[in-house]
């Protein structure tokens, strides 16, 4: 499903149809109900919001919201520190996933990394 319609108050309903990880919806009620997913953002891109989103599907042993903070605002020297060498962009998979703002960390990453081999 492509989930292209627009949906009129969407976010005022209680949603009872809608997955969320961070228990916004009345569906967190039922955990084990299965959803129609599909590929909509469910709205624009916002600010990125650390909530404790990253930390709890983040498999490796980093710290997830300082990494994405530094990649989104290119700071190569910060996104280095904490370990932006040792990931590939299906590390960030989950992040982009639980992310509120709607980044693609992946896409960022790779950006980054190709900024960082090209100053050496």
């Amino acid at each position: 499903l492509e989930g292209r319609e627009k949906e009129l108050f969407g976010w005022i309903r209680p949603g009872s149809d809608k997955f969320s990880v961070t228990r916004t919806f009345l569906s967190h009620l039922a955990p084990s109900r299965l959803f129609k997913m599909t590929t909509s953002t469910g709205g624009s891109k916002r600010a990125m919001v650390p909530i404790g989103n990253y930390e709890r599907v983040m498999p490796l042993d980093i710290l997830p919201t300082l990494l994405l903070r530094d990649l989104i605002s290119r700071d190569l020297d910060g996104a280095i520190s904490l370990g932006a060498l040792e990931l590939d962009e299906e590390d960030l998979a989950l992040c982009t996933f639980v992310c509120p703002g709607k980044y693609e960390y992946g896409s960022i990453l790779r950006d980054c990394l190709t900024t960082i081999e090209k100053e050496g």
